[in-house]
């Protein structure tokens, strides 16, 4: 064999490795942002059920009677977070205004004792923790 014809042969064997590399190559980068878009999805899902969660409950305390526009806020406020989150076109800056706002009124309700009360802002902390996590892994 000429040395021509080994040049030839390595450049086959080159290009050979190329054409079956660089297919599978892409193919595997491909599968690890599926595995990324599910893991974000599965993110989104959970801080979604989390807002809903906590929208119901906000409804509950609200229809006890006391402190109403408080409870109703939040319930608004929970409730647009809940939509901010139920499809894939996350609509963030809502999201960031309502979790504020609803971060906001967490300090003046007062617990006196109250487990549910406690319970409710235990959730909702994290929540917007959940959120947060969310944005960054996921924006």
């Amino acid at each position: 064999m000429t040395l021509a014809a080994k040049g030839a042969a390595r450049m086959e064997a080159v290009m050979m490795r190329c054409f079956f590399v660089v297919p599978v190559a892409v193919a595997l980068l491909g599968l690890v942002a599926c595995q990324d878009d599910v893991k974000c999805e599965r993110e989104r899902l959970d801080v979604n059920k989390a807002w809903s969660e906590l929208r119901a409950a906000a409804t509950h305390r609200k229809l006890t009677g006391t402190d109403v526009s408080t409870w109703t806020e939040i319930e608004n406020k929970a409730e647009l977070l809940e939509s901010s989150f139920e499809t894939r076109q996350v609509t963030w800056n809502s999201a960031d205004l309502a979790s504020k706002a609803i971060e906001s009124k967490l300090p003046a309700l007062e617990s006196s004792g109250d487990v549910s009360l406690a319970s409710f802002r235990a959730s909702a902390e994290s929540a917007i923790k959940q959120q947060d996590n969310f944005e960054k892994s996921c924006r």
